[in-house]
């Protein structure tokens, strides 16, 4: 396998690295930004269908509410009666134009559908970062799957619906991470099988 050899200056002396270890380095934060906004799509997803099942359990107690109270009317002219079944119908009426507006379903299986597609992707890169320690590529032919791997995501995220900021904040908590462009080698290898974490690897030379 081809390993042409780079110099590089590190704080404390001259390191080298291959051109495979460059296009790894990239890979790892492409990966990263998969994962991303993988779990971006996941907590939106989970957001919408949380809406959805909390305005149906609205709308069935405010419907059940609204009956009660037109058939409480009947027998006994009480005033907070009459005022509690108007105010249950207002907001069932209000939750069901919510929904027929937002379509709360199709939000979430749009969201489902998309993170299903970048998990997919996600699970692409650990494969081909776990080749690459395994020395299954050539320089060519991973500039070649590197490639590949890039016009998917980009024409995956022309695809992909814009998320909440609460979407966002959910996954910050559930990685354990801020999106800020970059990602250090520790959140990186988090998110990677025990082979194909570079820390590891290096540690052991």
């Amino acid at each position: 396998m081809e390993k042409t050899k780079i110099k590089i200056k590190h704080e404390k002396g001259v390191g080298i690295i291959t051109r495979i270890n460059v296009i790894e380095s990239h890979l790892r934060q492409v990966f990263m930004s998969v994962v991303w906004t993988h779990k971006i799509q996941a907590q939106q997803g989970d957001i919408y269908l949380w809406r959805k099942n909390m305005c149906e359990l609205i709308q069935i107690i405010a419907s059940v509410l609204s009956t009660s109270g037109i058939i409480t009317a009947v027998f006994w002219d009480e005033t907070c009666v009459k005022i509690l079944s108007a105010l249950a119908s207002g907001v069932s009426l209000f939750i069901t134009a919510y929904c027929k507006q937002y379509d709360l379903g199709t939000l979430h299986k749009k969201h489902k559908e998309v993170e299903l597609e970048w998990l997919e992707l996600r699970e692409d890169f650990v494969s081909i970062l776990c080749d690459i320690r395994m020395e299954r590529y050539t320089y060519e032919e991973l500039l070649s799957k590197r490639d590949e791997l890039l016009n998917r995501k980009l024409e995956l995220s022309k695809r992909t619906p814009d998320a909440s900021k609460e979407a966002v904040d959910q996954a910050s908590q559930c990685l354990k991470m801020r999106k800020d462009n970059t990602f250090s080698d520790e959140e990186i290898d988090s998110c990677l099988p025990s082979e194909a974490k570079k820390l590891k690897q290096e540690n052991v030379r």
